[in-house]
């Protein structure tokens, strides 16, 4: 009677037990959209203990190309949450959670596929030539920009691209120097409005050297321009007529000395027989090269050697095509790894490694290719390379 009595209670605590254990360990997390163009990203977080990182990774495709986009500086936190800005011209995104736990355990959620309203698009198109094909789909993936480029146009035609730090020495030039207006079409898109001339609406002088043209300049400019040729130089502008001028630079008559550039920037004046000394330095002692311009003027091309990789002793593939991490100094030092695509852009960290000898799995990597790194050793960059990961 009495085993009848214990075989009933192991029977029933083994009924609560086993639901528990059959409990999904990683969390499902919520992603919805606030307002246009702002997603909230919210989990619950079971791995309170020892979790080392916390990461939000988005993607366009659900299958690949995910990208971190937040790091949570206490990954350790049993709940939070994380708003993403970005405003992408699609309805489709794709986001999951990356887990990275001591010991170099990681978990990745199933990702949550969110539609967004699509937004009221209205760039300027491109100039289509004839015969050529094109969709809107093409511009506006364009538009994403994963190199952070901006286009500025005038009167709807792409005039040049800049960097962000080149547009914002240009924008503060235009608004500082100049009564032009910059209008915003979007993030990687501006409209140059040029402010007109009272009178002088049109009339812009044409300046040319030999047959190509150098620039366009109003009548203000144009004096300006005319009078820093007469006095800083001894170049000569000839009339064509009232609305083009052409460009002769001054070619020194004087054999005698020879004028040198580096990259088409002048470098020195040298007499003839110093030029004999200086081309024979160049030839015997550097890998540089000489190109004659003309009679009297050279440009110096310095050698650029070419780049020889060499595999790094502490982040490197295994002969299994594994990622390993190898720090023997670990206990002495704190160690750090970031891993970057082939585009720059961050993959995922490795935040206080306390292993000596770290493998990673491929899956964290997404795809085949090289890969690059930067190494931390006590928050200073020990190392920056890269590797490349081979095909299974």
């Amino acid at each position: 009677m009495r085993y009848l009595r214990v075989l009933i209670i192991f029977i029933f605590l083994t009924s609560l037990i086993l639901p528990a254990r059959a409990q999904n360990v990683l969390p499902d997390f919520s992603v919805k959209e606030l307002a246009r163009g702002k997603i909230q990203v919210s989990w619950n977080n079971p791995f309170t203990s020892d979790c080392i990182q916390l990461a939000v990774q988005r993607s366009m495709d659900s299958v690949k190309d995910f990208r971190t986009i937040y790091s949570a500086q206490s990954p350790e936190l049993p709940s939070n949450g994380f708003v993403d800005n970005k405003q992408l011209y699609i309805n489709k995104r794709y986001y999951r959670i990356f887990y990275v736990l001591s010991g170099g355990a990681y978990y990745f959620t199933k990702p949550i596929l969110l539609e967004t309203k699509p937004f009221a698009i209205e760039p300027y198109l491109p100039k289509v030539e004839p015969g050529q094909n094109w969709k809107i789909e093409n511009y506006i993936l364009e538009s994403i920009n994963p190199r952070n480029l901006i286009r500025v146009y005038i009167k709807k035609t792409e005039a040049f691209t800049l960097t962000k730090e080149e547009y914002k020495r240009f924008r503060d030039s235009i608004n500082t120097k100049t009564k032009d207006g910059l209008h915003k079409i979007n993030d990687y898109a501006i409209e140059w409005n040029p402010a007109q001339i009272p009178g002088k609406k049109d009339k812009l002088i044409s300046i040319y050297k030999r047959v190509q043209l150098l620039v366009k300049l109003t009548d203000v400019d144009f004096t300006r321009f005319k009078d820093s040729i007469a006095k800083q130089t001894q170049d000569t502008l000839f009339a064509i007529d009232e609305l083009r001028i052409q460009l002769h630079p001054f070619i020194p008559n004087d054999t005698k000395y020879i004028f040198v550039y580096k990259n088409n920037v002048f470098v020195e004046k040298l007499e003839l027989l110093s030029y004999k000394k200086f081309k024979d330095s160049i030839a015997l002692k550097t890998k540089d090269t000489l190109f004659a311009i003309d009679n009297n003027h050279l440009d110096i091309h310095p050698y650029i050697p070419r780049y020889v990789w060499r595999p790094s002793a502490y982040v490197f593939t295994n002969a299994k095509g594994y990622v390993s991490i190898a720090l023997p100094l670990v206990k002495q030092h704190r160690y750090r790894v970031i891993f970057y695509d082939e585009d720059a852009s961050e993959l995922f960290q490795l935040k206080s490694i306390k292993e000596t000898e770290l493998v990673l799995d491929k899956t964290n990597f997404m795809h085949a290719g090289w890969f690059s790194f930067e190494l931390f050793e006590d928050d200073k960059l020990k190392e920056k390379s890269k590797f490349f990961l081979s095909r299974d």
